[in-house]
């Protein structure tokens, strides 16, 4: 038995870090541990044949989610802001107005079927971008009113195959489901929450380098321990009493008065047992859990791939086989490549996210759309490194999708999760985390004193 905690932390996402942050501030003697090597889960930074590969997270909101965290603790973020943002429709990159976007490319949409149909001849597919607005404003006045999915949602108003695409595009990135397979009420809450995430910025050095700017915030109350997995979380009584974990080649168990895990809702269960859990939040999480799954493509050229004069921007790539985003990470921050080197990171996913997929014709169809995205690929670029996250995976691109959120507590009343499962309202991926390691932090420090371990 090691000495006793205030809090105790399984997991250092940004989820964990940030609460633990948070409450060592504010006195509660804190220990985080994390079974990997490095902090930071799915906001870290992975060194990769001298290139900085990100984990998961890349582009971050300028505005929520860990920015609040480090303004909240006084932290410096160093981002580098994203200034010019694209869209892709049949080969031709549309350059995006920061507000307005939705309208511009249903605009551009609806020209683009009226000359399909003038070449192939057939009936045009109206967009009708005046009705799908007002309709859309309407939706954000009252999203809960909408019970619709999105794609019959937008039915009612069009059924151009470029404006589904496009939505499709922006949903599934943002909101981690396609069209038709997430509640217009739930898209609607995202647009009026985030703003359709506008203004984002990427890490200048990296995510590591800003969440190790947290572990320092921790350990001056505490410590984290890294290569320490957590085997178990005791309950007894009701009550979570400590974890065991392993360290050193032994299991140490560790008491604390708190407990608070950020390794998802499934895995929690498992680590303290499901008979501590009753039916109901056992049903709960099943029903809200849904994982989305993701291809993640990173790619090495002697040359920038897009924009070929290097700029700095981001690509939303509609109608293509899975690519749905790409960001030319070295040229936005040269430090991710080595000298000479550039690199380009692309974001697919799978045409459902409810079942199982299959990884190797995943990067088959993902490694077809760079070939044709890219022209310059061939000659000038190689698959640095290809990583595909199934639905059942540890670490999938969010553990579940706008609108479908689970509540931080749990039956075990000092034991709390935090995460991208435990979506407040309109909250997606790593704003969502960081919002509810704040949300926990906030309800500790309300309902149980530092010291009382």
């Amino acid at each position: 038995m090691q000495e006793q905690y205030d809090v105790l932390i399984v997991g250092s996402g940004i989820g964990g870090l940030g609460a633990g942050a948070f409450l060592s501030r504010w006195g509660y003697k804190t220990l985080v541990v994390e079974k990997r090597s490095i902090i930071g889960g799915r906001y870290s930074t992975e060194e990769y044949e001298g290139f900085k590969l990100p984990t998961g997270g890349l582009v971050l909101h300028r505005d929520f989610g860990i920015p609040e965290v480090f303004a909240e603790l006084g932290l410096e973020l160093d981002l580098v802001p994203l200034p010019e943002n694209f869209y892709r429709l049949e080969g031709k990159d549309y350059r995006m107005p920061t507000k307005g976007a939705i309208p511009s490319l249903l605009d551009i949409a609806d020209k683009l079927e009226v000359d399909r149909a003038k070449l192939v001849g057939g009936l045009t597919k109206a967009v009708a971008t005046q009705k799908v607005m007002e309709a859309f404003k309407r939706g954000t006045r009252e999203p809960a009113k909408e019970t619709l999915t999105f794609r019959d949602w937008l039915l009612q108003y069009t059924d151009s195959d470029l404006a589904h695409s496009f939505f499709d595009t922006i949903i599934n990135t943002l909101c981690a489901a396609h069209i038709y397979e997430i509640p217009a009420s739930a898209v609607f809450s995202f647009m009026v929450r985030l703003q359709g995430f506008r203004n984002i910025s990427i890490p200048r050095h990296g995510l590591l380098v800003e969440m190790e700017k947290l572990v320092q915030v921790v350990k001056a109350n505490g410590d984290v321990w890294t290569n320490c997995p957590a085997k178990r979380i005791v309950v007894q009584g009701g009550r979570a009493r400590g974890i065991v974990v392993a360290k050193d080649g032994s299991e140490v168990e560790i008491s604390g008065q708190v407990m608070i895990s950020d390794v998802g809702p499934k895995a929690t269960v498992g680590l303290a047992g499901m008979e501590n859990f009753d039916e109901e939040y056992l049903k709960l999480m099943r029903m809200t859990l849904r994982p989305h799954p993701v291809t993640m493509t990173f790619v090495a050229s002697d040359r920038p791939l897009w924009p070929e004069g290097g700029e700095p921007a981001t690509l939303q790539v509609v109608g293509a086989r899975r690519i749905t985003s790409v960001v030319p990470i070295s040229n936005v921050v040269p430090e991710a490549a080595p000298p000479g080197q550039h690199l380009l990171f692309a974001f697919g996913g799978p045409v459902s996210n409810e079942v199982h997929m299959n990884i190797e014709e995943e990067q088959r169809q993902i490694t077809l759309d760079i070939k044709e995205q890219f022209p310059l690929f061939e000659k000038h670029g190689k698959i640095l490194k290809i990583d595909s996250r199934d639905i059942d995976h540890e670490f999938p691109e969010m553990r579940t999708r706008v609108g479908y959120g689970m509540p931080p507590e749990t039956p075990i009343k000092n034991l709390f999760n935090v995460g991208d499962a435990m979506l407040d309202v309109g909250l997606s991926g790593g704003v969502a985390a960081a919002e509810s390691g704040m949300r926990v932090a906030r309800i500790v420090r309300k309902s149980f004193k530092p010291g009382k371990a």
